[in-house]
């Protein structure tokens, strides 16, 4: 049987990548790749190899991805230089190492000039898949539905959602969802040379979500349009980290920029049903 590699495996999208593999795949032939191999335990106990691999330790990464067929390689979580260096690493490494195909997951509408922080580095990452004569897979994820409650959740206090992405629209997909897609591309054939676009099959605008927030939480919430040096200073109020207000207004601007607004029906086509809609996902995750 095919083996199988899914990298960050102790993380939300690579746990939960596992889980659907598990009950399409044999575990002996499934390797969780982690940084530290204790928090892989569970995997472990369901019969999943768990190997160390460390993206900032290439040495590691070639003996993690040895035999392996079919590579989910998650992004990691830094940006910039260090995001390419990373994930220089891991192809690298699987080059080295035979793998056959990679799953990439990458981001909706990479582009080297994107205003999104992690847009850059997904580009130019599957420019390095590309160049490295591996059959490759590009998910293209837009941003997960599991981050509405985080991002916006604020207005179920004040009952406004103030923001600066203008009338920009997003195909929020969750987490899961977007782990059983790439669970069934992984144990099927015909992948080669795709980029999937995992998004919505309608996105939302961020109207749409705070009347779904509304009617998850049982009271009206209105969306307010922000300049963006008004949301700096809403968000400097708070008060956030220089940090958080920066990604922040990087983000709602790349919104505003319609770097996110895709709509697409690869992600019913890989899981044979309708995805997770924004307000069945605010049903369940909102109490009332």
């Amino acid at each position: 049987m095919t083996k199988i590699a899914v990298t960050g495996a102790s993380g939300n999208l690579g746990s939960a990548t596992l889980e659907f593999l598990l009950g399409r795949h044999a575990p002996r032939d499934l390797i969780a790749i982690v940084r530290d191999p204790a928090k892989a335990t569970a995997l472990a106990a369901k019969g999943v190899e768990v190997r160390r691999g460390d993206y900032t330790d290439p040495a590691s990464l070639e003996n993690a991805l040895r035999g392996v067929e079919r590579l989910a390689f998650i992004s990691t979580n830094v940006v910039g230089e260090e995001r390419l260096l990373q994930h220089g690493n891991v192809i690298k490494a699987a080059r080295q190492a035979g793998v056959r195909h990679i799953f990439y997951t990458s981001v909706t509408k990479p582009a080297a000039d994107a205003r999104f922080a992690a847009s850059p580095g997904h580009f130019h990452t599957e420019v390095l898949i590309r160049d490295s004569g591996i059959a490759y897979t590009f998910f293209r994820n837009n941003l997960y539905l599991d981050l509405v409650p985080l991002m916006f959740g604020g207005a179920l206090a004040t009952g406004t959602l103030a923001h600066n992405g203008g009338d920009g629209r997003i195909g929020f997909v969750s987490r899961r969802d977007i782990a059983e897609a790439l669970a069934a591309a992984l144990t099927s054939d015909g992948h080669a040379g795709r980029s999937y676009a995992i998004t919505a099959p309608s996105p939302y605008g961020l109207a749409d979500v705070a009347a779904a927030l509304g009617r998850a939480a049982g009271k009206s919430i209105a969306y307010l349009p922000l300049s963006s040096e008004d949301f700096r200073k809403a968000l400097e109020g708070i008060p956030l980290p220089p940090a958080v207000v920066a990604m922040s207004i990087g983000l709602g601007e790349a919104i505003r920029a319609g770097e996110f607004d895709a709509a697409s029906n690869d992600v019913q086509a890989l899981i044979g049903r309708t995805p997770a809609t924004l307000d069945a996902f605010l049903k369940a995750a909102i109490p009332r």
